[in-house]
């Protein structure tokens, strides 16, 4: 999740009394008997991964839930700008080094994300010029980078460069102030600070058969073959998929999978990053939701789990308790979200068994 991280972060540093009941209350149980779907998904050489916060580690199920079911962690919003640099003159590495040391404590990795984006910004660059925005792009890329060199999975240096209606790059400041060089920039300043991890492209948006997705899908399109062009140093692209779920027009991905046939001309990986499924629009029964969301991640999986470079699959969470869509995208009636494997109180919910069908059986030829 990448638009709302910063007001998240709020939101779990104050939900006070609320807190305590959520997140202390009776012990929740860990089904250690179910299979792992870091296990299953290593067997077909991917790594399983969650989004993952700092508060996470202080809850002992929690942990355990990611300890289990994980190879790979990434931050949710603890490697944004302004978390690691909210001084001009100071960095602060604290948060993300805990969840590297978490993620090492069971042999996991860490996924770097993202260096650059057009939210979560600290408010001292709103008054740089164009030259002094470069010099600190420049050098905060260099810094953080440099500061897990050799440590990290890959890093998401460029995070939604497309415009929102799929026309262009995205009017940010980066372009605004830089030209659309700042891509290819940003990529090589990376490149410098570490020599050896993969440098990745994420976007949203992308995955369904719809107009808007397809202009998204051909303006990416065209980024990458520029970027080929000019040789920059780039090794895969991620893609958010951020679902949502439609009884009436339920989506199908056709067009996303032959997309990736497209891209795969690049030799780039790919990598999908942060995969959930929005369900406002589904009934409020939790068992008739949970069957059609599950359905909805077998549809779109089917259609990418078959990809030979497909490299990774990342859940934006793992447990629904604290899923980012229960406070920005929540439903008409009140009641929880239910977008990942893991439902309230840690339980496999039917999404899982319909991942660990595919992961056993779908067809690949990693």
């Amino acid at each position: 999740m990448t638009r709302f991280a910063f007001k998240r972060r709020q939101f779990l540093l104050g939900i006070g009394g609320l807190s305590a009941a959520l997140l202390t209350g009776q012990p929740l149980r860990v089904e250690a008997q179910q299979p792992s779907l870091a296990e299953l998904a290593k067997q077909r050489s991917l790594l399983w991964g969650a989004a993952i916060s700092t508060e996470m580690l202080a809850i002992p199920n929690w942990a355990a839930l990611y300890q289990q079911q994980t190879r790979l962690l990434v931050p949710e919003w603890e490697m944004k700008w302004a978390v690691l640099q909210p001084a001009h003159d100071r960095f602060d590495f604290s948060r993300p080094d805990r969840l590297l040391t978490f993620a090492r404590s069971y042999q996991a990795q860490l996924r770097g994300h993202t260096l650059l984006w057009h939210q979560q910004l600290p408010t001292w660059l709103n008054n740089l010029t164009a030259t002094e925005t470069e010099t600190a792009l420049q050098r905060y890329i260099a810094t953080v980078v440099g500061h897990y060199r050799g440590q990290l999975q890959s890093w998401d240096v460029i995070n939604e460069p497309i415009a929102e209606d799929g026309y262009g790059l995205r009017p940010n400041r980066w372009l605004q102030q830089l030209g659309p060089n700042y891509l290819e920039q940003a990529l090589r300043w990376a490149r410098a600070a570490d020599a050896q991890v993969p440098l990745v492209i994420n976007d949203y948006g992308l995955e369904p058969d719809s107009p808007l997705a397809t202009r998204k899908r051909q303006q990416l399109l065209q980024l990458v073959a520029t970027l080929r062009d000019r040789d920059a140093p780039l090794q895969a692209i991620g893609f958010q998929a951020h679902l949502v779920a439609n009884p009436q027009a339920p989506p199908s991905f056709t067009g996303f999978a032959e997309f990736l046939a497209e891209l795969s001309r690049f030799d780039l990986d790919f990598y999908i990053t942060e995969l959930d499924v929005n369900d406002r629009a589904l009934p409020a029964n939790f068992a008739e939701r949970d069957r059609e969301v599950a359905r909805l991640y077998q549809r779109f999986l089917t259609a990418v789990l078959p990809t030979p470079r497909l490299k990774l699959v990342t859940t934006w969470g793992l447990s629904d308790r604290l899923s980012w869509l229960n406070q920005f995208a929540p439903r008409a009636d009140g009641l929880p979200q239910r977008p990942l494997p893991f439902d309230f109180n840690f339980q496999p919910t039917e999404t899982y068994g319909i991942l660990v069908s595919l992961l056993q059986s779908q067809s690949v030829s990693n």
